[in-house]
């Protein structure tokens, strides 16, 4: 089942790390990518580092988090 597509400079797996969770999904790369990937203590350095991330990842969530709440009342409506 594909969850969403997500573009170029999108963050993933951001959940794993704030959450200590398992991973909720797992990602596929249509075509080439480039990935980088860190570890929850370079997380934080970074987000020590510049704030501002913090609040961009955020933003991504909460964007993430209104998509889903609209799909979820798009889907109710059908039935």
């Amino acid at each position: 089942v594909v969850l969403a597509t997500r573009g170029a400079g999108e963050v993933i797996g951001e959940m794993a790390i704030i959450e200590r969770q398992p991973r909720s999904a797992t990602v596929r790369v249509i075509g080439e990518a480039r990935i980088l990937t860190i570890d929850k203590k370079t997380f934080l350095r970074r987000v020590h580092e510049d704030p501002s991330l913090a609040f961009r990842i955020l933003q991504k969530s909460s964007h993430r988090v209104r998509e889903l709440s609209d799909e979820l009342a798009r889907l109710k409506a059908k039935q």
